[in-house]
């Protein structure tokens, strides 16, 4: 897996394997799957991925390590 971002753009992209892609389908606004020629998942592109997916996993990560250290203490 390889994952990629482009700050400019505010587009993350995470490739699950290296294959031809053939086929692009929209999953939401924001969200784009790549597939390959037997339709299995090459990649996902989320677009405002900031706001999309940044964000909230440092959320969650921040959360879940707080949760850590109050269990240590």
């Amino acid at each position: 897996m390889k994952v990629d971002y482009d700050r400019e753009s505010d587009i993350l992209y995470i490739k699950f394997k290296d294959s031809k892609i053939v086929n692009t389908r929209m999953l939401s606004e924001d969200l784009y799957a790549d597939l390959d020629v037997d339709g299995v998942f090459v990649g996902i592109e989320i677009w405002k991925a900031s706001q999309n997916a940044i964000q909230p996993l440092s959320r969650n990560i921040s959360q879940e390590l707080q949760k850590t250290l109050e269990q240590s203490a």
